[in-house]
């Protein structure tokens, strides 16, 4: 198991001290400054909304995102079942 480190990080004007791995450590802050980036982009074209609303917005379409990407993984291992089957089929049809 991987030795626990404390990583700094400034995500969405707040200071957090958070714990993860030092394999993990750039995927963290690679996702912090994604979702500060994103939090500009919405502030950019929302220059008056509330922040709180702002990020509810950007957590939605974030949410959209995995969500989509989980269809896609499970049509992923759908097609892979298939072709499996498909496969021992022909290797069958081969004995």
């Amino acid at each position: 198991m991987s030795e626990q480190i404390a990583v700094d990080l400034k995500v969405l004007g707040h200071n957090f001290r958070l714990a993860t791995t030092a394999n993990q450590q750039s995927e963290l802050e690679r996702a912090a400054q994604l979702l500060n980036d994103k939090y500009d982009e919405f502030r950019r074209k929302a220059p008056r909304m509330e922040p709180s609303k702002l990020i509810i917005m950007i957590a939605l379409e974030l949410m959209q995102e995995v969500l989509n990407m989980n269809k896609s993984l499970q049509e992923y291992e759908h097609c892979e079942r298939l072709l499996q089957t498909i496969l021992e089929e022909v290797e069958d049809l081969a004995v």
